[in-house]
C-alpha cells in the first residue's frame, strides 16, 4: 500500500489538467431548507436554489456583494451547493450502494463545473478553489477511490498552501491504510506552513494517541 501512494505527486503545472470531461451534472429535486443551511451562506443567495434566485429575472440583493467576492463565477457557484446536497443525501442511511456512488459522483461533477467556470473566466484564484478541491478529494474518499483524492487534496493545497482542511483529511486517510509515517509528515508539512494550527496540532495529538493504542 506504502508503494502505491508514496510517489504519487501533481506538478503545478498539471493543476488544470484533465478537468474537462466530467459528465453531466443534476439539480437536486426538492431541496429543503435545512438541506441549504447545511451547506454555504452564499447558497441562499445562488441561482437554481429554493429561494427562487435566476440570473437573468431576478437577483438576491445580495448578488452584488457575492459577485464582488467571487467574480464572475458567482453564476455558476450554485452547482458547488447542488454539490453539497448530493454529499448529504449520498450519506442517509440505507441508500443502496449504487444511488450512494451515484449521488457522489454527480457531487464531483457539480463541484468540477465550478472548478472549469473558474478557468473559463479566468479566476484561477477563485476564492473557493482550494474548497471544491478539498471536497472532491473527500467525495473520492467516500468512493474509496484514494489515489483521486490525493490528486484532489494536493491540489487544494496548490490552490491555497495554508488552508488547512486537505493536510488533515489526507493525512487521516493515511492513518486509515496504516501508512503512519506519511500521515505524520504530512501534518509536518502544513504545521511549517501554518505553524500553531489548532487543527493540524489536533490531529497530530489524535494521530498520536491513536499510535500509543496500538
Amino acid at each position: 500500500v506504502t508503494a502505491r501512494f508514496r510517489s504519487l505527486r501533481v506538478p503545478l503545472a498539471a493543476l488544470w489538467l484533465a478537468l474537462a470531461a466530467h459528465g453531466a451534472t443534476a439539480q437536486p429535486t426538492n431541496m429543503t431548507p435545512g438541506e441549504v443551511a447545511l451547506t454555504h451562506p452564499v447558497c441562499q443567495d445562488a441561482q437554481g436554489m429554493p429561494a427562487g434566485w435566476v440570473q437573468h429575472f431576478r437577483h438576491s440583493p445580495r448578488a452584488p456583494y457575492w459577485e464582488g467576492v467571487m467574480g464572475k463565477t458567482f453564476w455558476a457557484v450554485h452547482h458547488y451547493c447542488w454539490a453539497l446536497i448530493h454529499l448529504q443525501r449520498a450519506a442517509r442511511p440505507g441508500l443502496p450502494k449504487q444511488d450512494r456512488d451515484h449521488t457522489i459522483r454527480v457531487a464531483i461533477r457539480d463541484f468540477y463545473y465550478v472548478v472549469n467556470e473558474a478557468k473559463r473566466n479566468g479566476e484561477d484564484q477563485f476564492v473557493l478553489l482550494p474548497e471544491l478541491f478539498y471536497r472532491a478529494g473527500e467525495a473520492y474518499i467516500l468512493l474509496q477511490e484514494y489515489p483521486a483524492a490525493i490528486v484532489e487534496f494536493e491540489r487544494s493545497r496548490q490552490a491555497k498552501p495554508d488552508y488547512w482542511p486537505p493536510y488533515v483529511a489526507q493525512s487521516q486517510m493515511h492513518a486509515r491504510l496504516g501508512m503512519r509515517t506519511q500521515a505524520r509528515e504530512l501534518l509536518d508539512a502544513g504545521l511549517k506552513v501554518m505553524p500553531g494550527e489548532p487543527n493540524l496540532l489536533e490531529a497530530m495529538r489524535k494521530q498520536g494517541n491513536a499510535g500509543a493504542e496500538t
